[in-house]
């Protein structure tokens, strides 16, 4: 898997990258700009359109472990650029998976062209997204929240109501950025624990107006199984990624104070070290599953199984790292100019995904009602 991601990118520009990403984090969290320089540098190695047709990671082909290793070194070297760089890949994906030959075309030219970033947008309040019929033109009425990537993102998926003749429903749609003011940008919203320099603001779509080539596939399809469960994966990449950054920072901290000859702390740092393989192993697991269960509709159920197992599994993972990891550095290590200070803030807040108690009660349901149940890595 990792001489995959080698052949990937140039690797030594690769490791650069990250590393220029990592050094870079503690001032773009508050840096005007956000992340503009580090999605620059994704940009000049390719990172963005590295899922397209002829990449190297192709969607057309298995490559869902090489995938997965590369979010995880991402989010290893900043969660928030993870959090967007993982929203892109998914656009790209339910594009790969429904968009028409034309609608590919243009959006995937725009991201090898001009290094369009894509972003997906489901979350909303109260006053969520409409598509409506107003004087002949298809325009949208309300907003999103969670907007991960706003300024960054030039191209957004998002979701909503429809009722415009045969479309019914639950609707995607791409829309351009490019369109929406600044005025339409609520960043008062976006006050939280972590993953501050995500810049995830409030977006009122209120007056765009829509052309039939921005509308994805038909409604009821974004919530389509197996993709929509089995996509977890993706983003427990991530997470697992920010989990061997304080592995990582862990290490370090001890080294620096000269700590690491304490068998106390050497137990502590022999159990983060499971835990981070441990992850590992369900990651790659998850992505060769994936890749062999994907096309099979026998296997649809086991898929998602899989994932949500993954999901859960390596959040929990996580929080034992961190718990690890606290008792190793106490207050100090925690506190900047730490590096640590961060992380744990970005991935405690990160960790909390939607439905993290009926995700694992789904698990039990599929066990309860499989009529073999087995234990191995095959369920």
């Amino acid at each position: 898997m990792i001489e995959t991601i080698n052949e990937t990118f140039n690797q030594i520009s690769f490791q650069n990258t990250l590393t220029e990403i990592e050094q870079m984090a503690a001032v773009s969290e508050h840096h005007p700009e956000g992340l503009k320089k580090e999605f620059d540098l994704l940009r000049e190695i390719g990172a963005l359109k590295i899922v397209l047709p002829g990449e190297h990671l192709d969607f057309n082909k298995p490559n869902m472990p090489a995938l997965l290793t590369l979010l995880k070194d991402v989010g290893k070297a900043n969660l928030s650029v993870g959090r967007i760089f993982e929203g892109h890949i998914n656009t790209l994906y339910l594009i790969h998976l429904y968009a028409n030959e034309e609608q590919k075309n243009n959006w995937f030219e725009g991201v090898k062209e001009y290094g369009h970033l894509f972003g997906v947008w489901n979350t909303q309040a109260q006053n969520g997204i409409e598509f409506k019929l107003v004087n002949d033109k298809l325009i949208i009425s309300g907003n999103k929240t969670f907007c991960s990537g706003v300024g960054l993102v030039n191209r957004a998926l998002i979701t909503g109501n429809i009722n415009y003749g045969e479309r019914v429903g639950w609707q995607m749609s791409i829309v351009d950025m490019a369109k929406i003011t600044d005025d339409k940008i609520n960043k008062e919203t976006w006050k939280p624990l972590g993953m501050k320099a995500s810049g995830s603001y409030t977006v009122d779509f209120s007056g765009y107006e829509l052309t039939d080539d921005e509308l994805l596939y038909k409604p009821g399809i974004y919530l389509k199984q197996p993709y929509f469960s089995g996509g977890a994966i993706r983003f427990a990449a991530v997470h697992l990624g920010g989990a061997e950054a304080v592995a990582h920072n862990t290490i370090k901290y001890l080294k620096e104070l000269n700590r690491t000859e304490d068998p106390i702390q050497r137990m502590r740092i022999a159990n983060i070290m499971s835990q981070l393989v441990a992850g590992q192993l369900w990651l790659e697991k998850a992505g060769e599953n994936y890749d062999k269960w994907l096309e099979n509709k026998e296997f649809e159920q086991n898929l998602i199984a899989f994932a949500n197992m993954t999901r859960t599994t390596i959040e929990d993972i996580c929080l034992r790292i961190m718990d690890e990891s606290n008792k190793c550095v106490g207050a100090r290590g925690l506190m900047a100019p730490y590096t640590l200070e961060r992380i744990f803030r970005d991935l405690t807040f990160y960790l909390r995904q939607p439905a993290p108690d009926a995700t694992r009660l789904n698990i039990a349901v599929f066990f309860i009602n499989k009529n073999n149940v087995s234990y191995g890595t095959n369920i």
